[in-house]
């Protein structure tokens, strides 16, 4: 296992080296804005590998031409339930976040509503997309498809992208329950840094360029063949959100790789889609008191925790201590800024 020499970043700090990545690859103030607090709520919540470690791929990704960093989204309420955005081939989080007002709105108009966006990029947590949700009372769940890397049980070539998942509900008197996971057994980040750390993966999570499962980071990243988590159940999993992600919304395919190819990309021009649930208009006036006995079920049992509730744990060390990075990744970041000066 080779050693990593980290330093101790404040948070601010962190967003700070964020903006200036974004600000060296001409993105509009808006978005560098959304972009840097996606990277910073990353290093503080966890998972880390999407923070500042995420930083060159986004840099990469404006440098190349392959998304627009003047990018305009277009937003339009296509019926009562139903809103969709056209990135400008721009950042997913933008865009949402210019929707996120109205979407709240017709959730608690019609007690369901949904956001699908295409010509969009996706990089960071899923569970970022929804958690403003929860914090607005309502129940959130969101998808996105991306780049072809998990082959299906029993398949022998990648179909699916990691195809992650997101949920969130509001919680009485406490932050909100928010979790999101990947279709793949282990994240194509995680994969990265367990190969940049010099370490096994916990469990077999992709094939080795013989077709055997294996634990070896370089290995997987090699094949770029990641396993499904759950056998079919997870292939399951991915198929629903390329149906959601991509279908839905309009997105490229997870397998329509010519373009990312061409500029050299680690992400594929998706689909999103984000459906948003106002629990006060479904007829139970006890929601929260459910929400409630759910989690007591819970936390009075054992060592089991809410799920997605260790980013709060991780949240209050990293207000409290900041947050360690690895040198090679500073370094990698200061080249980008530095690059243009």
């Amino acid at each position: 296992m080779s050693s990593t020499t980290t330093e101790n970043l404040s948070l601010q700090l962190v967003t700070e080296l964020a903006d200036a990545v974004f600000s060296t690859c001409g993105v509009t103030d808006h978005a560098r804005s959304v972009l840097a607090d996606i990277v910073t709520r990353s290093e503080r919540d966890g998972p880390r590998s999407h923070g500042l470690r995420m930083l060159p791929v986004y840099a990469q990704s404006f440098t190349s031409g392959y998304a627009n960093p003047d990018a305009t989204p277009k937003i339009t309420r296509n019926a009562a339930g139903a809103l969709h955005a056209d990135a400008d081939n721009g950042y997913y989080q933008p865009a949402a976040d210019l929707a996120r007002d109205q979407l709240i709105e017709m959730a608690r108009q019609n007690g369901i509503a949904a956001f699908s966006c295409h010509n969009c990029h996706h990089l960071g947590g899923l569970r970022f997309d929804v958690e403003p949700l929860a914090e607005a009372g309502l129940i959130a769940i969101g998808v996105i498809n991306s780049l072809s890397m998990v082959v299906p049980q029993g398949g022998v070539r990648p179909v699916f992208g990691t195809n992650p998942m997101a949920f969130a509900c509001p919680r009485e008197g406490e932050a909100p329950i928010v979790w999101d996971q990947a279709s793949s057994t282990v994240a194509l980040m995680d994969i990265k840094m367990a190969a940049a750390e010099g370490h096994a993966l916990p469990y077999p999570a992709g094939l080795a360029p013989d077709g055997e499962k294996t634990t070896d980071p370089d290995a997987i990243l090699e094949t770029r063949s990641l396993l499904p988590f759950g056998e079919h159940k997870g292939a399951a999993i991915a198929f629903l959100v390329e149906v959601l992600g991509a279908a839905l919304a309009g997105g490229n395919l997870s397998v329509d790789n010519a373009d990312r190819e061409a500029h050299d990309a680690l992400n594929i021009k998706g689909g999103s889609t984000v459906i948003a649930i106002d629990p006060a208009r479904f007829g139970n006036p006890m929601f929260n008191d459910y929400i409630t006995r759910i989690c007591a079920e819970i936390t009075d049992n054992g060592d089991a925790r809410i799920p997605g509730d260790g980013r709060l744990k991780n949240r209050k060390n990293s207000q409290d201590s900041g947050v360690s990075v690895a040198r090679d990744v500073l370094d990698q970041i200061n080249i980008i800024i530095n690059g243009a000066k």
